[in-house]
């Protein structure tokens, strides 16, 4: 039986009290407290949860009470994320909003729906750079202030899941004549 992956030792996370080497770990900020919490979650989420005996904890972002935890699974579905979010806000308490995103290699574009709902995704190109890098351009339709994180730190997030820098822009209906 696998068990979902994390950074920290299992042991560690389930009894509570951290090895040293999960202790520098937490104490350089490479995981944070609450991460810990999150992952003692997940490990006992597995047995009803069969989907996450593969899955991989990556990190979570917090953007003021807001968590936003990303997984890597195999197959992304909907109904996964909400078991897992269902779980985490019934552990963690009310203090938190709790977004799940579920990262699956098929399509970042998934990934991205899930981070700016409410709005409508409608494409995400990559654009070539002169130096050969490149970079995502997120169009959607809907008002930005109906997010319930900044356009900016939302840009911040994903250009660190995805790995290249992100830019969303708002697309205008057009007018017919």
């Amino acid at each position: 039986m696998t068990i979902v992956r994390i950074p920290l030792d299992v042991i560690c996370v389930k009894t509570g009290v951290l090895c040293p080497s999960c202790q520098r770990k937490v104490d350089e900020g490479i995981v944070k407290p609450i991460e810990v919490d999150i992952m003692r979650v997940l490990l006992n989420l597995e047995n009803e949860i069969k989907e996450l005996r593969n899955a991989t904890y990556e990190k979570t972002y917090q953007v003021d009470n807001t968590l936003i935890v990303v997984i890597k699974v195999d197959k992304a579905s909907n109904e996964l994320a909400k078991k897992i979010r269902q779980a985490l806000v019934k552990e963690l308490g009310r203090d938190y909003r709790i977004r799940v995103l579920l990262k699956s290699e098929e399509d970042p574009r998934q990934l991205v729906s899930q981070l700016l709902i409410p709005l409508t995704v409608k494409g995400i190109n990559i654009m070539w750079l002169p130096d050969g890098t490149q970079k995502y351009v997120v169009n959607v339709r809907g008002p930005l202030r109906r997010l319930a994180i900044p356009k900016e730190q939302v840009e911040k997030i994903l250009e660190e899941i995805l790995g290249a820098p992100v830019e969303i822009r708002v697309e205008t209906p057009r007018r017919s004549f």
